[in-house]
């Protein structure tokens, strides 16, 4: 059964409100026999409208398989993943490839960034997936991809090809343009893995104000302590299980779910 907070608003007084996301006894494994790996084992989970959730646990204990069920990248091996009141395992292929495409803002840990694009046309690059852009459209466009890199700190470097980056500010390009399409659901791996503090922050406060400003639900994998404090509740990984908790003001002690 799960365990879920109660009471409280979400740092920043904001409220969660509909549910996006439910997972039900969901069990994932790869391989068959005694070759194969229980990466996820029992999970119980919701995930609502504005809410910010921190997914926490060691390397190898199944972090990034939960991100990637709550992304629709791969299916649950059993049990019941709902996304925007829509059973996943029901649909095919291309029209969960459309949910996706559609719903989700997905940041993974390597950034993926085109090298022959600038940072700019990077940031762009879900909306061209999503159809042309040309004229007014165009022009929108790209006064949101540069207004949301100088939210980052990268308001210099909107023409510079990726080979020309850090480390640091090829991570927070990856983050913008998940965020481009103003998606209802972010789902970030290790999103802040390679920032320091400054730009740590940078990207929270980004972060937040999609919540705020959108209604996101934002979903972070993370092995960084200094996240927790601006999540609506924080969830930790064990050996593929799932522990519970919440930081809503007053941290509460993580239990088993039973």
């Amino acid at each position: 059964m799960e365990s879920t907070a109660t009471g409280g608003a979400a740092p920043g007084g904001i409220r969660p409100t509909g549910e996006l996301v439910r997972l039900t006894d969901v069990q994932k494994r790869y391989g068959r026999g005694l070759a194969g790996v229980q990466a996820l084992a029992d999970i119980n989970l919701h995930v609502a409208q504005g809410e910010m959730i921190s997914v926490c646990g060691p390397s190898g204990h199944g972090k990034t398989c939960l991100l990637n069920l709550i992304g629709m990248l791969e299916p649950a091996s059993e049990g019941s993943v709902v996304i925007a009141n829509l059973q996943v395992s029901r649909l095919t292929e291309p029209a969960r490839a459309d949910l996706r495409s559609a719903l989700v803002g997905y940041v993974f840990q390597a950034t993926g960034l085109v090298p022959a694009l600038t940072v700019l046309e990077n940031v762009l690059l879900p909306l061209h997936f999503r159809g042309s852009l040309h004229g007014a459209a165009l022009d929108a466009a790209r006064e949101r991809g540069a207004e949301l890199l100088a939210r980052i700190g990268l308001k210099t470097q909107t023409h510079h090809l990726p080979a020309r980056l850090d480390a640091s500010q090829c991570q927070r390009v990856a983050i913008a343009r998940a965020l481009m399409t103003r998606p209802r659901l972010v789902v970030a791996d290790e999103a802040t893995s390679r920032l320091d503090s400054g730009a740590m922050r940078m990207v929270m406060d980004l972060f937040a104000l999609h919540q705020h400003e959108d209604g996101a639900a934002i979903v972070i994998s993370t092995r960084d302590q200094r996240q927790l404090s601006r999540a609506s509740r924080t969830l930790q990984l064990h050996e593929g299980r799932l522990l519970t908790g919440a930081n809503d003001g007053a941290r509460r002690t993580l239990r088993v779910q039973g």
